[in-house]
């Protein structure tokens, strides 16, 4: 008969000793586990890039400078609305619309968020077809653009306008085919209504500053009135500054203002992408319609604070692109001398 096998006696201060060995070996290895598991979490937080890397969408970028006027481009971000849609937003800064039409130009950026002054001023000068639009991007409201005057100020009604200085946006500034025409989409519509109002244009003078500069001047009495748009026209109330005439009202009510253009040949090369750029948009801009969405982005990259971005006056976030109505904004232009060529905004809409 086979007998097992001896076992051999091990001391028990033996035993103590091995396992206090093979503890400290594990936590050593658990120790080094997590230190290499927390440098590859720190490495992924600190990359800007990882989550544009590591998505299998294609790419767009999407060239902007920061404001109300884009504030569901920033929203359909944040809720994953383009992700859903099959594309992979980047939102590039810039300091004008100028330069990111530069950038459309060479292919830097595929989609620029602009104000259609700009587009339509640098379409009338070319003789083919440069540019798409995507989508209507930011209308005009009751509130969104005003002339604003101080109550101890001699200008008290729109006739008083009339051989004075008046403040204006110093942003979005075109060349324009006549002199002394309104070189900005503001000032055209500004102009159509004073003149509606019997205004002798002629002894209106636009100085243009940063709207900062416009309040100052305009509670220090430097100028007799200044034209601003949203947020600045709630900090001028701040001041005591109230509001003189509505500048997008009468025949420019409702005025598109800014859209999402693009190239003519990446729109032709990308019909995808283009489709899901408008789908998560919309989205968006139905998110839009409903109070608070808009709100409560705008902190994040307008420079507002959430007191100032709960009690600001936002334009319309249209939920279509409605072709007759961008066609107004061109036809504005055209009529104040700020282009000469009379555009065709049908043959502009990316199909």
């Amino acid at each position: 008969m086979r007998l097992p096998p001896a076992r051999i006696a091990v001391p028990l201060r033996w035993r103590r000793k091995r396992f206090r060995a093979a503890a400290a070996g594990s936590r050593q290895a658990a120790a080094a586990l997590l230190t290499s598991l927390s440098i590859a979490l720190m490495i992924t937080a600190c990359n800007p890039f990882s989550s544009a890397t590591a998505s299998t969408e294609p790419l767009v970028k999407v060239g902007v400078v920061p404001g109300i006027d884009n504030a569901t481009l920033y929203l359909a971000k944040k809720d994953g609305l383009f992700a859903r849609a099959g594309i992979n937003v980047q939102i590039v800064d810039f300091k004008t619309v100028q330069l990111e039409l530069q950038s459309l130009t060479s292919g830097s950026v595929n989609v620029a968020a602009g104000d259609y002054g700009d587009l339509f001023a640098e379409q009338s000068k070319l003789q083919h077809k440069a540019y798409k639009i995507i989508a209507d991007g930011y209308d005009a409201a009751a509130g969104v653009v005003q002339i604003m005057t101080m109550p101890n100020s001699a200008v008290t009604s729109a006739g008083d306008l009339a051989n004075r200085i008046v403040g204006a946006p110093n942003a979005n500034v075109v060349e324009t085919p006549l002199q002394g025409a309104p070189n900005t989409l503001l000032i055209a519509s500004a102009t159509s209504v004073l003149q509606s109002d019997g205004v002798n244009m002629s002894g209106v003078t636009w100085r243009r500053m940063s709207q900062p500069q416009e309040i100052s001047e305009l509670i220090h009495g430097q100028i007799g009135a200044a034209l601003l748009t949203q947020p600045y026209v709630y900090l001028a109330e701040q001041k005591g500054a109230y509001e003189l005439v509505d500048a997008c009202s009468g025949a420019t009510a409702g005025i598109p203002l800014s859209g999402y253009f693009t190239s003519t040949s990446w729109s032709a090369d990308h019909p995808s992408e283009v489709k899901a750029f408008r789908a998560g948009l919309a989205k968006a801009d139905a998110e839009a319609s409903m109070p608070g969405p808009v709100q409560a982005v705008l902190p994040g990259y307008a420079k507002l604070t959430k007191q100032e971005a709960a009690l600001v006056t936002t334009g319309v976030y249209p939920l279509s692109t409605v072709i007759a109505s961008i066609q107004r904004t061109a036809d504005l232009m055209t009529s104040v001398g700020m282009i000469r060529q009379q555009l065709n905004v049908a043959s502009m809409i990316a199909r």
